[in-house]
């Protein structure tokens, strides 16, 4: 190994430039280069991660899959990440991203068990090391210069974590092994490929079967890490569940305490207001981790699973759109941009949802509704590049080339639609409706007055990502109680 140090000095390196910019560490340890390269080159990628190796660690960038140094003896591989939140607060820090891993080699990935495989190799140990997005917008890679570094962890994952991993690797593997030919990629083991990466629980892979997918650690799962490094949480090691076979076996054995019983009893049981509205979400996770405490980060958060409570009525009433995902149009602003690599697209095509089902008999109290049982569900690709992808390139239309428009509501008689309570004259916009998509946007807000969100000129409220309350239904009659 060419690149060795001692631990020592990786703290000696590193404590040097706390309190710096990536700029600043640039500059002094490298005369500028890295971000010297960016006046010609605005759009380059990887700008933190060279400023790191080259500026710190002293060495140059390479794309091999053997780890990238050696500390005291181990094979070290260095991952540099941002974070999201406000400098200072660590509690607020969230990973921007996932953290990618390494390509996934099939001739190779059949040959290997997960001790000798290219993902251990690159995992066993990591360098960790973080930096500030500090921008609410896309910035150009010669403002990374700004962003502050925060820090660096050597992480070695917990044994609970790591059995979790190894499962989801075997997935991929399993996949590899069932293929007759792996050269020749087609669409049915396009099709194959995505109903079977969606049971890792956290690891994820991108992109498609097709154009050659690597392995990434899930960006719920880099905020784990994150939170226990920089706030102290502990990692609820109790919990033995590794796979989504297993999830499903013990919410099945645990939820029955619950079926058929109201609300308002088991509010009670749990010490939880029932007419909360975060009931369902405390629900599952006081099943899933009953010892988990508060200050904990348990599989719920690691796994980013997503929980969406849904309520049946009994007397035929229209089933309710489901709300998801708060936007950010940002993601939207480069007219080239491929829709299916922003955080929008990811939080579809990589998370689990868990719904939990209550019953509603006629005009009874929220505290009267019975809960029936638990239904888990990811979209399937293909249903999310059928509905989802063009509403999303319809938003990047009408952002990136400035199409997107404000106008008054009016009624039959072309008079402004008025607020009562607020006296103020109603507006719509041009955004993805739910007439022409089962995917739609929908804004919401305390206030009528209160539109917080600056677009292309116009203020409007917060836009989530909701889907029709009656397609939903249709995707759920097709899963199983858990």
């Amino acid at each position: 190994m060419e690149h060795q140090y001692t631990s020592t000095e990786i703290k000696e390196r590193f404590d040097e430039v706390s309190g710096k910019t990536l700029g600043q560490i640039d500059e002094e340890k490298n005369n500028g280069r890295d971000f010297e390269r960016t006046i010609e080159n605005p759009k380059i990628t990887g700008i933190a991660g060279d400023v790191i190796e080259h500026s710190i660690l002293g060495y140059g960038s390479d794309t091999k899959q053997e780890a990238d140094i050696e500390i005291d003896g181990k094979q070290v591989e260095v991952k540099t990440t941002g974070l999201t939140g406000e400098l200072g607060n660590p509690e607020s820090y969230k990973a921007k991203e996932r953290i990618t891993i390494t390509n996934i080699s099939p001739h190779k990935l059949v040959k290997e068990t997960f001790e000798t495989s290219a993902l251990w190799n690159k995992l066993e140990n990591t360098l960790l090391v973080y930096y500030l997005y500090d921008s609410k917008k896309p910035v150009k890679a010669a403002e990374y210069a700004n962003f502050p570094y925060l820090g660096y962890q050597l992480h070695e994952f917990p044994e609970a974590d790591l059995k979790t991993i190894m499962n989801d690797w075997k997935i991929i593997q399993d996949f590899c092994l069932a293929q007759d030919v792996i050269d020749k990629k087609n669409e049915a083991q396009a099709k194959a490929y995505s109903a079977a990466k969606k049971s890792m629980m956290y690891l994820e892979t991108a992109p498609g079967w097709k154009n050659g997918p690597r392995f990434a650690l899930k960006q719920s799962y880099v905020t784990s890490i994150i939170k226990e490094h920089f706030t102290n949480q502990n990692v609820d090691e109790e919990n033995n569940i590794s796979s989504y076979a297993e999830l499903d076996a013990f919410l099945s054995e645990n939820s029955k305490r619950y079926q058929s019983r109201r609300v308002g009893e088991i509010a009670k049981e749990l010490g939880i207001s029932s007419s909360s509205k975060a009931l369902a979400s405390k629900l599952i996770k006081h099943i899933l981790e009953p010892n988990t405490g508060d200050d904990e980060v348990g599989i719920v958060e690691k796994s980013g699973m997503v929980i969406k409570a849904r309520t049946m009525y009994s007397d035929g009433r229209k089933k309710e759109d489901c709300k998801f995902f708060t936007l950010d149009f940002d993601e939207f602003r480069d007219a080239d941009g491929d829709v299916t690599e922003t955080e929008a697209y990811r939080y579809f095509d990589n998370n689990q949802f868990i719904f939990p089902i209550f019953k509603k008999d006629g005009n009874a109290k929220m505290q009267d509704d019975s809960f029936v049982g638990f239904k888990r569900f990811s979209f399937s690709e293909e249903y999310l590049e059928e509905y989802l992808k063009p509403v999303l390139q319809q938003i990047q239309d009408l952002v990136a080339n400035h199409k997107f428009e404000v106008t008054p509501r009016l009624n039959k008689a072309g008079n402004p639609i008025m607020n009562e309570e607020k006296d103020t004259q109603q507006e719509t916009n041009n955004l993805p409706k739910a007439r022409y998509n089962n995917f739609f946007l929908r804004g919401t807000s305390s206030d009528s007055t209160h539109k917080p969100l600056e677009l292309n000129g116009y203020y409007i409220y917060n836009q989530q990502i909701w889907l029709k309350g009656q397609e939903l239904l249709k995707l759920l009659d097709d899963v199983e109680y858990i």
